[in-house]
């Protein structure tokens, strides 16, 4: 049987070539990708971003479509990450409690932004890439931690 995807995740940074990720039903887990860490999405050149920075969770839903939620750890209630997630250009990052995402979200880890699109909203990767390409880019949360206000070139 094929492995279909229950969505993707597309880089969406300003300056970045789009580069899809398949999402999986149950975890999908984002972080930094180091020589020992393997995430499901990894996130390359991306100082700000944690080894194990963020969930998220796919599932099934009766009528066939998905539902999306996210985590600011992947843990899902575990200790969050040094510098956050945010949503859709928010400043204000998720905190313990997980989050539902919609389709066209941009999801934000370190400098580097995201956007789901969802099974049902995108046919295949093409597509997925398509839709995303059409979207303008939601504004970059400053990253203000004790490290600096840095905005490193990710890509």
């Amino acid at each position: 049987m094929e492995n279909i995807p229950a969505g993707w995740l597309v880089l969406h940074t300003e300056g970045c070539e789009p580069k899809t990720y398949a999402l999986k039903e149950g975890k999908n887990r984002i972080g930094r990708k180091t020589v020992s860490n393997a995430p499901d999405i990894p996130v390359e050149n991306d100082i700000y971003v944690s080894r194990n920075h963020a969930m998220l969770v796919v599932k099934r839903l009766e009528n066939l479509d998905y539902e999306y939620i996210i985590a600011d750890n992947t843990e899902l209630l575990g200790k969050p990450s040094l510098n956050g997630t945010f949503i859709n250009g928010s400043p204000e990052r998720l905190n313990e409690k997980p989050v539902k995402l919609q389709d066209g979200d941009t999801i934000q880890v370190g400098i580097t932004k995201f956007v789901l699109q969802g099974a049902k909203a995108a046919v295949d990767v093409e597509d997925a890439v398509k839709l995303t390409s059409k979207l303008g880019y939601v504004q970059t949360v400053e990253i203000t931690n004790s490290a600096a206000i840095l905005r490193k070139r990710v890509c």
